[in-house]
This record gives structure tokens, C-alpha cells and sequence, in this order.
């Protein structure tokens, strides 16, 4: 016997069951879109407790998702009051000058301006107007302090009683915070300040006093940094809409362990969608509400040649076009499913699927072979002809496991054991891969997005999501070409052969394939569609020559110096700092290499750079993050690399002696 939620079960129900340090994790990452959840069903099946003043027939969404907010407020609260604990200990201050008076004789810095103003004056005792410096708190941080104190104050005191039963633990917790609030308020610290704090709330300055807060932090004016950095962000997080602190040790009153199976189908959409951003950018959609899931789905990236979209509990009829195999006859329709988490792509390639299936069972010794092979019937009664591909994600508290399929005809599936105690990026990172598999991907990009990772600035992450984009576009196309059959290329390879009959034949096979194929599928997409899979499909055939002409030599005489991973915006900064002499490890090799070849024409190499940029910044990586990208953008970015005459792809060949 097991015991859960206060009840005691059989071990082998207990299997559908997280352990309290389980289901805390999974709470604690979820909870953003938890709330959501019960957003959408009129009611909920679940016994709501008595904890929270309702009835058994009371189960509503409006009392369910008040319990959230009224969780989230507690905990923090609860996190608000350490720091303001911090804060009190070690507050900052400021001197400032204040007017006084004297009597009797001087005592402090006489005013000599009120002193002289006042010399006909008759006092007795004689009274000395002076100035005395005095300690003051009211600096911005303190503000920003007393204010959040206010703001949760009055968040907990406005909250419907009619939830919240006198010996209920939450109103217990309540009245303890609310307490607690009021006794730092009262301190002489946040006292002082509260006038200028409601001052803020009057005139919705937060904004302001945040940055200026900000400021003072960054240029280091603040004696300890350290809570008043906290305060910071628990108020910019609050303002996000995001949460500000971890539910810790309480348990939650809105559902029982019943509850868990659920849960853990939304911390794995939660961590898939986060696995897959970390690899191709963040989504160009993401919808807030879990309550919307019906309606399509929940996150949508740009993947270069297509879009790739993320759905929870999605109807398996709508995944394909061609709907399901198996009917009811005579009957409603068809047989029916809904797969708890499913990626569909659309590319060039056309529809791809991966469907992800988390079960909330314990599997210690042994793999998960029924859920595997009810992942194998959702793809059975789909009229779907390409490999099943997708994972089973189960519970294996405190061991993280991978269990590999793989079919003859490329099919793969992998029974993921997971934990949200324990660190799982890896486990999801798997996961995210077999989404983008789907997208048609070949193993060129996939071992990109396993080996590379992005810079730090903005700008090398946009790069380094544009070299994926590309990486991504070309593969599509490329797979797709293979299907055609083998004529069907021929036309556009003549007509592109004599558009660059000045440096064709000095292109090598690959790069060739690269521009036929993009001219291929840019000629024939119709008007109205995307065309940003030729267009990076062209982008790419130039970075191709840049590095097989420049940087592949180079790496092959300098060895690991080299860095062959670099994206395109990364090759033209190494490129343009080598020929203009700047003191840069690789740079300098780069230059050197260019010195030892008599037939480059550095000179035209240096004047072809700002139009590379102008192209990489204009056309290549907005066709990467952007959703459409028009034929008429295409068309002006197939012009700027494929002129015959001035574009990129004939002047660099002619600048590296290649015509």
C-alpha cells in the first residue's frame, strides 16, 4: 500500500502517481499554464476540498481558477516578505540637509541667509537658524520596497472570503502573511516611504521608479545589491504576468493526486515547447491560454521552409489531410483519438507528424511496451504514408532513461523516463530533435543543432537561428527533390546553368544542386505562397563557395584556428577584420591566407562586403525569422546574389580568381 494526498492505494495505482517531491517540481514549472487549463471546462469532475468553502457541487471554473490566484498570491507573498526581511537588515540611505533652529546658543552650521533675514527680529531665548544634515531611506529601492509591500497587502486583503472557511490552513496562512505584511509596514523604513510609494500607485509611475531603481543598481550605488536586485525582478516578474515564487512545502487545495496524470501532460508540453524554442528560436505564436487548445495549436515556429506547430489533446482525425483509416460502420464516424501532444510541420516537403504521448506511469524495471504500442496505433489508423515518428514520455523518478526504436524505413521512437525533480533538458532535447526529424530535416541540420550552440548577444542568437533556418530549408528541399522524378530538374538546371555561364563550371556539384534546386521550387511556388525556403536555399549556395573557397583552405593549413561552425554574419566579420588588418586571432590566419593566394583581388573581395551584409541583414535572416516571405522579396534577394552581372554569388568568384 502506498499512501497519496492522505489516502492510501494500491502500489500499482500508485504507478499513475507522482511523489511529493514530483509533483511540487511539476507545479512549480507549470504553473503558469495551469491556471489556464481550467479556464475552458464548464465544470470539473475533480472533489474540490472543503478547504476552500466550496461544496461538492460547487466544482466551477470560476472557484478553480480562484484557487490558483490565490495560491500564486500566497507564495508570493511568502517570497516578498523574506526579501523585505533582507532589505530591513541592511536598507540603504542618504544624507540630506535640512532647516533648523537653535535656541539659546549655536548648535550646528549657522544658516547665514535665514541668519541676516533675521536679524530684527526679538526672541527670547534667541533662536539660530541653522542647517543640520540628516539620514534620510526614501531612496528609490526603499520606495520600490514599500510599494510592492502595499501592492501584495492589498492583493491578499481583497480576496473573496466566501473561498476561504475560518479553520480552512489557507485563510490560517492568510491572516499570517497579512500580519506579517503589516508589521514591516509599520517599520520606521517602509513607513517613511509609504507616502511617496502611494504616491507612485496614484500616479502609475511604477515603470519610472523601476528604472530608475535599475540604474542605481547597475551604477552600483546601492551598498547591498543583493535583495534589493530580488525586489527588482519579483516586481517585473509580477508585472509580466510571470511567477514569483515556487509553491515550496504547501500542497494545493484545488485537486488531488487525481489530478496528476494531467499535470504531467502539461509540465511535458511546457518543457517540449521550451526544448524546442532552445533549438530553433522562440515561436512566432504562442498562445496563453490552455483553454484555446481546441481551436489549432498552441505554439507555432518558422523553421525556414515551412512552419512547424505544437498541439495538446489535438483530434487525431485533424493531424492529416487525409483524416483517419479506420470507420464505424454504421456508425458516427471515424475512430477516434486525441494524442496528447503532437507537432505537424508544413513544408515543402509537405505534412509531417510526431506524436508524443506522456503517461504518468512508473516502469522501474522494464520498458514501456503497451504505451509504445499504442503510439504505433495512432500512427496505424492515420492515412499518413510516412515513417511513425514520436516518443513515449514516462515517469522514472530519480533516473532519467531512453529506450531507441527504429524501423527500416526510418521510422523512430524513443520511451523517455523523466523526472521533474531532476534535470531532464537532455531527455527533451531528444525529444525536440524527433519534432524537427519530422519537419524533414536531413542529418546535416540535425547535427548542426546537436553540436553548435548560439552566442550570447542578440545578434549571434538571431544568427545563429538564421544558419539553422537555412540549414533546415535546404534540407526540405533537397529531400523533397529526391522524391521528383529525374528529369524533372533538367529545365531549370539549363536555364540556371546560362544565367551563371560566367562561373557555372566553377561551381562544385553540391553548390549547384543548392541553386537549381531553390530556382526550382522559387519558380514554381505560387505567387501568394511562402518563398522563404528558396530564398535561403540561394543564401546558402553563397556561404557555401565563402567557405569552400576561403575558410575550408584555411582550416586545412591552420588547423582548429579555424572555426568552420561560424555562421554567415560570423564569416563576413572574420573576412572584413582580415582585410582590413585588425588584431584578431583568426582574422590575422585568415589574412595570412589570403596573402598566400596570388589570385584573389582583395581589393574587389573588400568592395563585395557591405552588399554580403546589406543581402545577410535585409534578406537572409528576416526570411529566417519572418512568417511569409513574398515572392516579390524573393525575387529582389534571387536578384542581389544571382545576377549574372553584379550580384554576390559571380562577383565573389571573380574577386577569389575563379573566372
Amino acid at each position: 500500500m502506498t499512501e497519496i494526498a492522505g489516502e492510501e492505494i494500491d502500489d500499482d495505482t500508485a504507478s499513475g502517481h507522482f511523489t511529493v517531491a514530483g509533483r511540487r517540481s511539476a507545479i512549480n514549472e507549470s504553473l503558469p499554464l495551469l491556471a489556464t487549463y481550467f479556464a475552458e471546462a464548464p465544470t470539473w469532475e475533480l472533489e474540490v476540498g472543503q478547504q476552500l468553502a466550496t461544496t461538492t457541487e460547487e466544482a466551477l471554473v470560476d472557484d478553480l481558477a480562484m484557487a490558483v490566484r490565490l495560491r500564486a498570491s500566497l507564495a508570493a507573498a511568502e517570497k516578498l516578505i523574506g526579501i523585505l526581511g533582507d532589505i530591513a537588515a541592511r536598507p540603504t540611505f542618504r544624507y540630506t540637509q535640512v532647516s533648523s533652529e537653535s535656541v539659546g546658543q549655536i548648535r550646528g552650521r549657522l544658516d547665514l541667509s535665514r541668519y541676516s533675514r533675521e536679524q530684527g527680529r526679538i526672541a527670547v531665548p534667541r533662536r539660530y537658524p541653522i542647517r543640520m544634515v540628516e539620514r534620510e531611506n526614501a531612496t528609490p529601492e526603499n520606495i520600490l520596497a514599500s510599494y510592492a509591500a502595499h501592492w501584495i497587502k492589498r492583493d491578499l486583503e481583497t480576496f473573496p472570503r466566501k473561498y476561504l472557511p475560518l479553520k480552512s490552513p489557507e485563510f490560517r496562512e492568510l491572516q499570517r502573511l497579512l500580519g506579517s505584511l503589516r508589521r514591516n509596514l509599520g517599520l520606521p523604513l517602509f513607513s517613511g516611504t509609504s507616502a511617496a510609494a502611494l504616491n507612485v500607485w496614484r500616479r502609475s509611475a511604477l515603470p519610472d521608479l523601476l528604472e530608475r531603481v535599475g540604474y542605481r543598481l547597475d551604477a552600483g550605488h546601492v551598498a547591498s545589491p543583493e535583495p534589493y536586485k530580488e525586489l527588482a525582478t519579483w516586481v517585473s516578474a509580477t508585472l509580466n504576468g510571470s511567477a514569483v515564487a515556487d509553491v515550496g512545502d504547501r500542497e494545493w487545495s484545488f485537486y488531488d493526486a487525481r489530478f496528476d496524470t494531467k499535470l504531467f501532460e502539461i509540465w511535458c508540453l511546457l518543457k517540449l515547447s521550451n526544448a524546442i524554442s532552445a533549438l530553433i528560436g522562440p515561436p512566432a505564436v504562442a498562445v496563453a491560454s490552455l483553454a484555446l487548445r481546441r481551436n489549432g495549436p498552441l505554439y507555432s515556429w518558422n523553421i525556414g521552409a515551412g512552419n512547424l506547430q505544437l498541439h495538446f489533446q489535438a483530434s487525431l482525425a485533424n493531424l492529416t489531410e487525409g483524416g483517419v483509416s479506420w470507420s464505424f460502420k454504421p456508425g458516427p464516424g471515424g475512430l477516434q483519438g486525441f494524442p496528447d501532444l503532437v507537432v505537424t510541420t508544413d513544408t515543402i516537403a509537405g505534412r509531417g507528424l510526431a506524436i508524443f504521448d506522456p503517461k504518468l506511469r512508473r516502469r522501474p524495471n522494464r520498458i514501456p511496451t503497451e504505451e509504445l504500442y499504442k503510439l504505433l496505433g495512432y500512427f496505424g489508423n492515420l492515412n499518413y504514408s510516412k515513417p511513425p515518428i514520436g516518443a513515449i514520455f514516462y515517469y522514472s523518478p530519480g533516473k532519467a532513461t531512453d529506450h531507441h526504436l527504429v524501423s527500416g524505413t526510418g521510422g523512430e521512437l524513443h520511451a523517455l523516463g523523466l523526472d521533474p525533480g531532476s534535470d531532464v533538458s537532455e531527455s527533451f532535447e531528444v525529444a525536440a530533435l524527433l519534432a524537427l526529424k519530422a519537419a524533414g530535416l536531413g542529418e546535416t541540420s540535425l547535427s548542426l543543432l546537436r553540436s553548435q550552440k548560439p552566442g550570447g548577444s542578440d545578434e549571434d542568437r538571431s544568427e545563429f537561428i538564421a544558419s539553422i533556418h537555412q540549414a533546415a530549408a535546404v534540407d526540405a528541399m533537397q529531400r523533397q527533390v529526391e522524391t521528383l522524378p529525374g528529369a524533372t530538374l533538367a529545365p531549370t538546371r539549363k536555364a540556371t546553368a546560362t544565367l551563371l555561364r560566367s562561373v557555372w563550371s566553377q561551381l562544385d556539384m553540391h553548390t549547384q544542386t543548392m541553386i537549381v534546386t531553390a530556382e526550382y521550387f522559387g519558380l514554381i511556388a505560387p505567387d501568394n505562397a511562402d518563398h522563404s525556403g528558396p530564398l535561403l536555399g540561394i543564401a546558402a549556395a553563397f556561404e557555401r563557395v565563402l567557405n569552400v573557397q576561403v575558410f575550408q583552405p584555411a582550416a586545412a593549413m591552420y588547423g582548429s584556428a579555424i572555426n568552420l561552425n561560424q555562421t554567415l554574419g560570423g564569416r563576413l566579420h572574420t573576412l572584413d577584420a582580415a582585410l582590413r588588418g585588425r588584431d584578431e586571432p583568426e582574422a590575422r590566419l585568415i589574412a595570412q591566407f589570403l596573402n598566400s593566394r596570388q589570385e584573389i583581388r582583395q581589393t574587389n573581395l573588400r568592395d563585395l562586403l557591405s552588399t554580403a551584409k546589406q543581402m545577410n541583414r535585409m534578406y537572409r535572416v528576416p526570411a529566417a525569422h519572418s512568417d511569409i516571405v513574398s515572392a516579390e522579396q524573393w525575387a529582389d534577394g534571387r536578384d542581389m546574389i544571382l545576377d549574372s552581372h553584379s550580384g554576390l554569388l559571380v562577383t565573389l568568384m571573380r574577386s577569389l580568381g575563379g573566372v
